[in-house]
């Protein structure tokens, strides 16, 4: 499964987790995570990265992670946007983290605990953390040299399918839309997210409909249409294949958490009126 966050990257917003599992995704934002206590493992482009008690881990814009916690973790998560720190957007552009983990002192962990891990107005003091942050990690680590990534298309094209992933959509569509040529666009996809438009689009219909599953008492056949399907048989043959179960199967499970649908927040809001 891979989840495009097209929401409130613009700013700078924190979370605070406990024992977080989550699925494959990206988005816009930086994401800095501080673990305050336990173990945790973090994928990022593929690349395994084990945190401990007291460490600091910076996920890169567009770059596909995954948290898992095999026993316990709690963690502190910030994400903010690359306009908050356009300086040190331009010097990774293109570039990876040769190592994403870092560990910073006891006076600067209290004052980015203070700043960035609770709601503060004031924008001054934020953005003089992440730069002393973002200082510190570049002083413990390198950058290596990637594929040039066109950043503004991959957002242009997630967002615009988060955006209509319950219509009638096409990559060709798109292509028309976006203003590039269809084979070039199936090419940077699979690229850039590491599966086809086709395999995307129904994962995200799939997320979608296991949320109108649980959260509503919509039957099945109104919910395949409501997701953009337009068969009931499509939609059953795309679930099992994604969910390994059928849609009447995932609804009976009645999981008790379902933190990684809060993504599709637009798209819910939309349907559920």
């Amino acid at each position: 499964m891979l989840i495009y966050e097209a929401h409130h990257f613009d700013y700078i917003s924190n979370y605070h987790t406990l024992d977080l599992n989550f699925p494959s995704h990206l988005h816009r934002g930086f994401e800095l995570l501080f673990l305050v206590d336990g173990e945790m493992e973090v994928i990022i482009s593929q690349k395994s990265y084990h945190l401990k008690t007291g460490q600091f881990l910076l996920i890169l814009p567009f770059e596909i992670h995954s948290f898992i916690t095999k026993s316990h973790s709690r963690a502190n998560i910030c994400i903010f946007s690359p306009d908050y720190v356009p300086t040190f957007q331009r010097m990774i552009e293109n570039s990876s983290l040769e190592n994403p983990v870092f560990t910073l002192s006891q006076e600067a962990n209290t004052l980015i605990s203070r700043t960035l891990f609770k709601d503060n107005p004031n924008l001054l003091e934020q953005k003089a953390c992440l730069y002393l942050l973002l200082s510190e990690l570049m002083g413990q680590t390198s950058l290596i040299k990637s594929e040039k990534q066109d950043q503004e298309l991959l957002h242009k094209l997630l967002t615009y399918i988060q955006d209509h992933f319950t219509e009638s959509i096409s990559l060709k569509s798109i292509a028309g839309t976006v203003g590039y040529s269809y084979n070039y666009l199936s090419k940077y996809f699979n690229t850039h997210i590491n599966m086809s438009f086709v395999d995307f689009l129904n994962e995200t219909r799939v997320n979608y409909a296991c949320y109108l599953l649980i959260y509503t008492e919509k039957n099945i056949t109104e919910i395949a249409f409501l997701c953009g399907y337009e068969s009931i048989r499509s939609f059953n043959r795309n679930f099992v294949k994604i969910k390994l179960c059928t849609p009447k199967e995932y609804r009976d499970k009645q999981p008790q958490s379902f933190m990684d649908m809060y993504p599709l927040e637009t798209a819910i809001h939309q349907n559920l009126k």
